[in-house]
């Protein structure tokens, strides 16, 4: 079952959303502030989006990126944008979402190579439930994303 299409699940850690996208706080970061930005319509390719979408996607990713970076103090506002598209890309979702991870110069990972990419495969995080609670609370302060935990 696709998370992205019912708010049960991953509700309560969104703090912005756009007439056609949302950005939420991943539930299983790889460091805090790790966001994924997520088209509202069920869609699997970035191919798929019409052309309405497609700006309002730029859109997001213009208010949510330098925000999200300025907050996770990014070194030299470095991040890791990514997206897996397709069965074969590791992709964990069946759902097209984009990864924003802000990166800063002395990052730790789960891996001792530094490669955040098999950590995203991994899907390895060593923080709580309450840890992205507590992000969640300061990114919708940030965003004023006044609707309710769902």
């Amino acid at each position: 079952m696709d998370p992205f299409c019912s708010k049960e699940g991953f509700g309560r850690t969104i703090f912005y959303e756009s007439e056609k996208f949302m950005a939420l706080h991943d539930i299983k970061p790889v460091v805090l502030g790790h966001v994924l930005i997520v088209p509202k319509r069920h869609v699997l390719d970035l191919l798929e989006l019409d052309n309405s979408e497609k700006d309002d996607m730029r859109k997001v990713f213009d208010i949510v990126v330098p925000k999200v970076l300025e907050m996770y103090k990014a070194s030299e506002n470095s991040y890791d944008l990514t997206l897996q598209v397709g069965p074969y890309s590791g992709r964990s979702v069946p759902h097209l979402h984009a990864h924003i991870i802000p990166r800063r110069k002395d990052d730790v990972y789960q891996r001792e190579d530094k490669n955040i990419y098999e950590d995203i495969k991994l899907n390895a995080s060593s923080f709580s439930l309450e840890d992205v609670d507590r992000e969640v609370g300061r990114l919708r302060k940030e965003f004023k994303y006044a609707r309710e935990t769902l």
